[in-house]
């Protein structure tokens, strides 16, 4: 059961990076968890820009932005 959640999840996170690539977007980062995708990427698609929302994060006494997008079922971030 567990190998199956994650090769699906795998499949869904290839998925993403292709359609990621084909927009000229570099992904720069995966990871993969019981939940769902996450992929970190540079210079994102207008598409996702369009859709994203805005989170703050916490590093070392500083706070940047991050935006977060959903797209073929994982979390795209891009800072």
């Amino acid at each position: 059961m567990i190998a199956e959640h994650i090769a699906e999840h795998i499949s869904m996170a290839e998925a993403a990076q292709s359609w990621l690539r084909a927009r000229g977007s570099r992904v720069t980062d995966v990871r993969v968890f019981m939940r769902r995708p996450l992929l970190e990427i540079a210079c994102p698609p207008a598409e996702l820009v369009n859709q994203a929302s805005r989170i703050m994060e916490t590093h070392k006494g500083g706070t940047r932005s991050v935006w977060v997008a959903s797209l073929e079922g994982c979390r795209v971030i891009w800072r």
